[in-house]
């Protein structure tokens, strides 16, 4: 085999090797700094509310215990009970709105 033919087929060899020879420096470490950005927050996901869930409240006489029943069943975050006469709120739909009469009755419920 001649040398011509040998430099050919060395070449490659030398030029992985420089490139790998490339890959292992690291040059100079980085001090940890106060600069590095925070990571990132978990966000609360939004709640579902689902009025229709809770049906089986309907015609029951209001309470704290049905209240608290009928936001877990709706997947609320919040419950609230609102009579006819009530000012309306601001929307919120992790809220479950339960509507009464003045007897005390359950009529219907909402989200929001």
């Amino acid at each position: 085999m001649s040398a011509g033919g040998r430099s050919v087929r060395l070449a490659p060899f030398l030029l992985s090797l420089a490139a790998l020879g490339a890959c292992q420096f690291r040059g100079e470490p980085r001090p940890l700094s106060s600069d590095a950005p925070s990571p990132p927050a978990f966000v609360d996901a939004p709640a579902r509310c689902t009025a229709a869930r809770i049906r089986f409240g309907l015609g029951q006489r209001a309470s704290l215990p049905l209240l608290e029943e009928m936001r877990l069943r709706a997947g609320a975050r919040r419950a609230r009970i609102a009579l006819p006469t009530d000012a309306p709120l601001p929307y919120d739909a992790a809220r479950l709105m339960v509507d009464i009469e003045p007897n005390g009755r359950v009529v219907g419920a909402r989200c929001g």
